[in-house]
C-alpha cells in the first residue's frame, strides 16, 4: 500500500496509529500519524510504499503486560498507541486515550477573530469574517466544535472587531462542547501577543489558530505530533504551489547547467495554526504587538526546537473574495465536509 492510504486508515482508525501484519499475521512494522506527515516533508508524492516509512522495530505489548507496563511504554517513547501482540502475531492495540494525564495536563486553546477582514468587504461590514457561514455553520463554530472533539476543554477568543456578536452567537460554549472564555484586544497585539491577555498562564500546551480557517485537521493529530516531539512550539504548515511561467536557468558561476522550462516550486506555507508550551509565554512582553513569527524566531535563537507539523487535510484561508466562493461552492458539491 502506498503512503496516502495508509495516512486515510490511520485517521479512520482513530488511534494516530497502524500496524502493518504479514500474511502470517505477525508484527511487521507500525506507522504512526507522525511518521506518515514527516514523509510528506521528504518526499513530494505519498505514492511511496508504506515499507519506506514505517518503523520496522516497533514498540509492542506482550499480551500479558499489565496497565503499569503499557503506560510507562506509551510514556518512555511518546507514542499514541502500541500493538499487542502474542508470539510475535497481532492481538490488540493499547491507546494512550486509555491512560488519564498521560499527555500531562490538557491542552488550551487560543483562536483569533478580532481581525476586519478588510478583504471581503462588504460582507464584513456586517458580520465578522469568523462568523460567516460555510455549509450551515459558522467559520468559527466548525473550529471550536473541532478543538472540542480533540480534547480540548477550555476555549479563548481573542475578539476586538464586532466582539459582542460572537458572544451573542456562542455565548458560554456548551453546545459546541467546550467552554468559551473572551478576552478583548483593546489595541492590536498580534498573533502571539495576544496571549498577554490570557488571565493566568496555562498548565499544558496552548493551541492558537486563526478564526478564519477552514479545514478538517484532526487536533489531536497536532497534539499528538507536538507530545512526541518535545519541541516549544510546533507550525502547522500546508503545501503551497507556485509555477514560474519562465525557464529557470540552472548554473554553476557563469556556465549554464540546464534550462528547467516553467518548473512547479513546492514550498511549505505556515498554516495559522500553532501549538506552544506554556514556558514559551514568558518571552512576551505585555501591550506590545508581537507576531508569531517573531516569537518563533526568538524562540529558535534560544536554542529551543520547533518542529512542521504538516497539514494533510483540506485546508483553506479565508482571505479573499475567490477563496470564499470556492469553500462555500465545495461544500454545496459535497466535495468538504
Amino acid at each position: 500500500a502506498a503512503v496516502a492510504t495508509a495516512f486515510e486508515r490511520v485517521k479512520a482508525g482513530g488511534r494516530g496509529v497502524a500496524v502493518v501484519v504479514d500474511e502470517g499475521g505477525r508484527v511487521a512494522g507500525t506507522l504512526t500519524d507522525g511518521a506518515l506527515r514527516r514523509a510528506a516533508l521528504r518526499w513530494p508524492s505519498l505514492d511511496v510504499p508504506v515499507t519506506d516509512v514505517m518503523s520496522r522495530r516497533p514498540v509492542v505489548a506482550g499480551v500479558d503486560d499489565g496497565d503499569d507496563e503499557v503506560r510507562a511504554l506509551l510514556t518512555a517513547h511518546r507514542l499514541p498507541a502500541v500493538p499487542v501482540v502474542d508470539d510475535g502475531r497481532l492481538v490488540g492495540l493499547r491507546s494512550s486515550d486509555e491512560f488519564d494525564g498521560l499527555r500531562g495536563p490538557a491542552p488550551v486553546a487560543v483562536v483569533m477573530v478580532g481581525g476586519r477582514g478588510q478583504r471581503l468587504r462588504p460582507l464584513t461590514d456586517k458580520v465578522p469574517k469568523p462568523l460567516l457561514r460555510i455549509g450551515g455553520r459558522t467559520i468559527v463554530e466548525r473550529i471550536i466544535r473541532n478543538l472540542g472533539a480533540a480534547g480540548v476543554v477550555d476555549v479563548y477568543l481573542a475578539v476586538n472587531y464586532m466582539a459582542a456578536m460572537f458572544e451573542e452567537r456562542l455565548g458560554d460554549g456548551a453546545p459546541l462542547g467546550v467552554r468559551l472564555h473572551y478576552v478583548r484586544e483593546e489595541e492590536v497585539l498580534g498573533t502571539a501577543g495576544a496571549l498577554t491577555l490570557l488571565p493566568e498562564v496555562p498548565a499544558g500546551p496552548v493551541l492558537v489558530t486563526n478564526g478564519d480557517l477552514v479545514t478538517n485537521l484532526d487536533y489531536r493529530a497536532l497534539f499528538d505530533f507536538h507530545w512526541h516531539h518535545g519541541g516549544a512550539i510546533t507550525v502547522a504548515s500546508v503545501e503551497h504551489h507556485t509555477s514560474v511561467p519562465y525557464g529557470v536557468l540552472r548554473v554553476a558561476e557563469d556556465h549554464l547547467l540546464a534550462i528547467d522550462e516553467k518548473p512547479t516550486r513546492r514550498d511549505l506555507v505556515n498554516a495559522g495554526i500553532y501549538v506552544l508550551q506554556p514556558e514559551v509565554l514568558r518571552h512576551l512582553p505585555r501591550g506590545v504587538e508581537v507576531g508569531m513569527p517573531d516569537l518563533i524566531a526568538d524562540v529558535i535563537a534560544e536554542g529551543l526546537s520547533v518542529h512542521a507539523f504538516p497539514v494533510l487535510e483540506p485546508w483553506s484561508d479565508i482571505g479573499t473574495p475567490e477563496e470564499f466562493e470556492r469553500v462555500l461552492l465545495a461544500f454545496a458539491t459535497g466535495e468538504e465536509e
